[in-house]
Parts: C-alpha cells; structure tokens; sequence
C-alpha cells in the first residue's frame, strides 16, 4: 500500500484527489501539506501546515513517503508576481527536492497546456513534444512552462525516480472558481473580431482520474489529458445566452490592460497576456494516455462547461452567491 503526499491537498483539486484516493482505498496512508485547513479528513489522511516555499524534504523522509503528488500553485490573478512565483517556482524545486530527499517510487505534477502558448501557428492539435512557447504575459503559463521543465531536467537526471507531468485545458465543473470561470458571467463578454478559436474544457471529475492512472501506471514524463470534442468561443458564449461583442485587437488589449490593473473585477480579472488564449487555438492531442493508460475523459468539453454553468446558477438559487454577482 502506498504512503502518499500531496501538495495543495486542500485546493478544490486536492480535497477531491485525497477523497478519491481514500475511498478507493488506494493508500495506506495520506499525509497534505497546504497553508490553508482541510475541509475533509478521511481516516487515512492526515495534513501538516506547511508552506511550499519552505523545504519539506525532511517531512517526506520523516513520514517515509513512497509516493508523490504535487498541485500547490498560485493560479488567481495577483499583483504580487514574486509571491506569485515563489510559490510556484520555489514550490516545484522543493517538491522535487523532497522526492528526492525521501527516494519516492511515484511522483506525479499537475502541469497545464497553456505551457505550449496560444499562437496563429500552432498546429491543429499539440503532442507531448511540441515546443513549449507559454510568453511572460500570462504569469501563470509562464510558470508552469518553467515547472515543466524542470520536470523535465529531473527526470533526466534522476532516472530513479518514476516521474510524470500531466498537461490539461481549463478545468470547469460544479466547485471551480477562478477568473476565467468567472469570465462569462460578467456584465460584458467580449473577444478578438475575427478570432474564434476552438478550445477544450476538462471536467473536475476526468482531472482527478487522470491523476490516479498516472499514480497507478509507471509511463513517464508528460502526458496530455483532455477530451476530444471542442467548442468555439462564441458556442461557449451561446451556452450562457449571451451575444458576445467581437472588438478589435488593440482596442480590447487597452481594456484588458486599464480593468486588469485598476482592479475594475466587475468587469475583467484576467490578466491582458492570457487573452491569446482565446484568440488563437491550443488543443491538445491525448493520444498517448489513452494508449498507454487506457484513460479516456468520460465527459465532453461540452458537459464540462454545462456541469460548471448548472452548479454557478444551482449557487445562485440557494443565496450562496448574490443574485446580483454575476449575470445569468
């Protein structure tokens, strides 16, 4: 039986994995390390207060770790970039650190696709090794695509250790929040007048599976996980009956950049750099988990973005969000 660690083990992503993992009765013992509570505290699972920041190899060794997981990271939308990116650079190098420390058998990290970037010249879809290009202008790609390759370094290096990076779109479903789950119930949706990309959703539930077949299996390196079907921008804004404005580039650049940095959040928390991604494609292939693994998402891009429309208004109705927060 294994003894599991994870990182962000009280993130929405974590509290689900620990679940999951517990219920399947998949480890013998589960120890998270988060800087926030856990809402949930299976028999087996046990959490120590801990920043990512702080080396925790010792805690690894300690508590005789045989396999990891990593999901700390910094997603929201914050002007504090070196915070930002302490937590997910320094993060990442002490996670690697500490498997190494403690000799860990497995160790698994939620990586991202926004690691390729969003380009005109990105092929229809993109494979493991296609070049990672994320820009300085989304912070968050950015640093995952750096993360990515220090995974990549490591697993070079220290081939002793069973690594594996798992690459996905935008995660939707009923307990996600962030900004761009918020983005079409804004007062305003608007996109890039001739652009309208197709773009690939991946349910909570499909994350959460591909992590435990990448813990269960022995492949190595990146793996790519969404689900086949897409869905374009405007198809997206039709879902939620809203007829989205299509604005000129440097015109809705300029609004981005003046609402993002005058914290206007009613209308706009995305950073400007991250509009690429619904400008120009990046799906991804997912050829190779499937192969290797079997894996293959149960739901489509579409019932991802339904599950996540259905809980926002269900949230609504009961009074656990304002009526007035956000539009229906």
């Amino acid at each position: 039986m294994r003894r599991v660690a994870i990182t962000g083990s009280s993130g929405y992503i974590g509290t689900r994995l620990v679940n999951a993992l517990a219920t399947r009765g998949m480890a013998e013992s589960i120890l998270g390390l988060d800087v926030r509570p856990p809402t949930d505290s299976p028999k087996v699972f046990r959490q120590i207060t801990t920043d990512v920041r702080m080396p925790f190899g010792d805690v690894f060794q300690r508590e005789g770790v045989d396999t990891a997981v990593h999901l700390a990271f910094s997603f929201g939308p914050t002007r504090n970039r070196r915070t930002a990116r302490s937590v997910n650079v320094e993060g990442m190098r002490n996670f690697l650190q500490a498997c190494l420390t403690a000799r860990v058998k497995r160790a698994v990290v939620l990586s991202s696709a926004t690691t390729y970037g969003a380009w005109r010249d990105n092929p229809e879809r993109l494979i493991e090794s296609s070049p990672l290009r994320a820009g300085r202008g989304f912070p968050y790609a950015h640093d995952k695509r750096i993360c990515d390759e220090m995974c990549a370094a490591f697993a070079a290096e220290h081939p002793e250790i069973s690594l594996a990076w798992c690459r996905t779109p935008i995660v939707l479903g009923a307990n996600v929040d962030n900004y761009f789950s918020r983005l079409l119930f804004k007062p305003k949706v608007v996109y890039f007048r001739g652009d309208d990309p197709p773009m690939q959703f991946i349910h909570e539930d499909d994350l959460c599976n591909a992590l435990l077949t990448l813990l269960e299996c022995e492949g190595r390196g990146p793996y790519n996980a969404a689900p086949d079907d897409t869905i374009r921008f405007t198809e997206l804004a039709a879902e939620f009956k809203r007829a989205p404005a299509g604005l000129p580039a440097g015109m809705l650049w300029a609004i981005a950049a003046l609402t993002y940095w005058t914290r206007w959040t009613r209308l706009n928390e995305t950073p400007p750099g991250a509009l690429s991604y619904i400008r120009h494609r990046w799906v991804i292939d997912s050829e190779k988990i499937r192969r290797e693994t079997g894996f293959q998402c149960a739901r489509t891009s579409l019932e991802a973005v339904r599950a996540w429309r259905r809980a926002v208004v269900d949230r609504v109705n009961t009074g656990q969000i304002p009526a007035g927060k956000v539009r229906l």
